[in-house]
């Protein structure tokens, strides 16, 4: 649908409700519960992710460059 199709409806954005939009695309607020319980996890220290420390080692080494030389 374009902007100037009969079909389009214009809504201003002082009247857009944003709740509403994310919404419709998905979005669930986090509730007072949930907030709550992860600010109690993060005060005791309870890590929420593991965090994997790089091995120099297993890296992939890039390929040496291609030197091209012309001859005459």
């Amino acid at each position: 649908m374009r902007l100037l199709d009969s079909r389009f409806k214009y809504i201003p954005s002082t009247s857009t409700n944003v709740a509403s939009t994310w919404r419709k695309f998905g979005f669930r607020p986090t509730t007072d519960a949930e907030r709550s319980a992860r600010q109690r996890r993060l005060q005791t220290g309870v890590p929420s992710a593991e965090v994997t420390q790089l091995q120099p080692g297993r890296r992939k080494m890039s390929p040496p460059a291609l030197r091209l030389t012309i001859k005459k």
